[in-house]
């Protein structure tokens, strides 16, 4: 037996709706106006009183055909509202009929009418489908997205419509109960293009086998997102592959971005360090401080830049790593929102200057010894010459003069310094090095005996 729900407070009319229906095989259930907002009605008709003072704020469940009852004729708009009208007093037959009516009445008819101003004036296209994906009702804005004319692809598959490939995709979600909301759905034009369509599937309430599918062309949006991904997996790969460190902070100074180098650079993992490990634990607070100060003001590369500098990068242990840091603002609305640091590790470049110093100075060395030697040999082969004839001479004073005599004392001093001063001239041509000895205070001289006893090698010895 088939219920009706009266939704009223006037009990003359439940006893009238109860009279006509006398004999009738339908039953009648007064409700009050808020038992149709706790939830969906089990009565297939709903009977709204329309002469209820109230009756214009009442909302009637949705999915239930409506039949309003009036005295007088209804006010403008109450079409929206009922899906028919019956005038008091009530016949019984005449009631009998429309109630048939209603019953009648497909969920889809009811939504078509009701809402049919509403759906024209959507900008999202909505399609109506049975089990089969047959088209029942489509707004003209759906046609507008597709590009057909409605007469075209009415009452038609939606196969038409859909890519082949999505269309198989819907049919498995929806033979599952299964109702996705912002599905991508490829769409076919007339033209033969396609088009990229976000998509929301839903029961139609009353008609479970029926599917409301809401759609809007995303096809733009779909392409920037696609370029914007592409930009963005670029930036990611660039970022790590950079041999220096790259490090982003937010205002806080909070890491929120943390790359390869950076990990190798600083021995600290990229999990443990994203919001967790902040611009001070990485630098020192004296040398964050420094970084944030000159990254606001003009002097160092600009203000919310900072030209590269020297600086000490604090590892996972806290040892001092020399680095070249550079650093930028990034701004959101014309407000700092984040900090870009870039770290070059100085490591491997100091220990390159220090061993080309050493061997400069190694070289420098080298060309010192070959002067030295150089002039060690001529000065030598220069001494030999009035050294021989000095020994000479002081020989034949000793031969001349008497022994024990004056003459004879001097020429034999003479004849000692001149052996001396050939031996010096012996150990002269024998250097082969540079050495120093101490002498007075913090002086030194050059140790003529060890540089002419030492072997030949390339070390300084001081």
């Amino acid at each position: 037996m088939p219920a009706l729900a009266l939704i009223s407070t006037d009990r003359t009319l439940y006893q009238q709706l109860t009279a006509a229906l006398e004999g009738a095989d339908w039953s009648v259930e007064w409700l009050a106006p808020e038992s149709a907002e706790e939830g969906v009605l089990a009565q297939e008709v709903v009977v709204l009183d329309g002469s209820d003072p109230a009756a214009a704020g009442w909302s009637p469940p949705r999915g239930k055909p409506v039949l309003l009852i009036v005295e007088e004729p209804p006010p403008e708009g109450a079409d929206q509202v009922a899906d028919d009208i019956c005038f008091r007093p009530m016949q019984g037959s005449e009631l009998v009929t429309r109630l048939e009516r209603l019953l009648a009445r497909s969920p889809l008819e009811n939504l078509r009418r009701r809402y049919a101003k509403t759906f024209a004036s959507m900008a999202l296209g909505i399609m109506v489908v049975d089990s089969d994906l047959e088209m029942v009702f489509a707004n003209p804005r759906s046609f507008e997205i597709v590009g057909h004319r409605e007469e075209t692809i009415a009452a038609g598959d939606i196969g038409e419509l859909v890519s082949r490939e999505d269309l198989a995709r819907i049919r498995e979600v929806l033979s599952h109960g299964q109702y996705p909301r912002g599905m991508d759905v490829r769409l076919v034009r007339r033209d033969g293009t396609q088009i990229v369509c976000s998509a929301s599937f839903a029961p139609l309430i009353g008609a479970e086998d029926h599917t409301v599918i809401s759609f809007e062309d995303v096809t733009d949006q779909r392409e920037t997102e696609r370029e914007l991904l592409k930009t963005m997996e670029f930036l990611e790969s660039l970022i790590n592959a950079s041999v220096d460190a790259i490090v982003a902070t937010d205002i806080d100074r909070r890491v929120v971005l943390f790359n390869p180098s950076a990990e190798t650079i600083s021995g600290r993992h990229v999990a443990d360090t994203l919001g967790n490990v902040k611009l001070e634990d990485l630098l020192g607070r004296s040398a964050a401080e420094l970084v944030m100060k000159r990254l606001f003001a003009p002097e160092h590369g600009g203000e919310g830049r900072l030209e590269p500098t020297m600086l000490d990068l604090l590892n996972v242990h806290g040892e001092r790593i020399p680095v070249q840091l550079s650093a930028s603002l990034i701004y959101e609305g014309g407000e700092p929102s984040a900090i870009v640091l870039i770290f070059a590790d100085l490591r491997d470049r100091i220990r390159v200057e220090e061993r080309l110093a050493d061997a400069q100075k190694k070289l420098a060395f080298t060309e010192k010894q070959g002067v030295l030697a150089e002039l060690a040999g001529t000065a030598a082969h220069e001494l030999n010459q009035p050294l021989t004839s000095m020994m000479a001479y002081a020989e034949l004073l000793q031969r001349q003069s008497e022994p024990g005599s004056t003459a004879a004392k001097a020429a034999e001093v003479l004849i000692k310094e001149a052996e001396r001063m050939a031996d010096i001239v012996r150990k002269i041509g024998k250097i082969t090095r540079y050495e120093t000895t101490a002498y007075v205070g913090h002086q030194k001289i050059f140790d003529l005996d060890r540089a002419a006893d030492a072997p030949n090698d390339s070390g300084a010895k001081g």
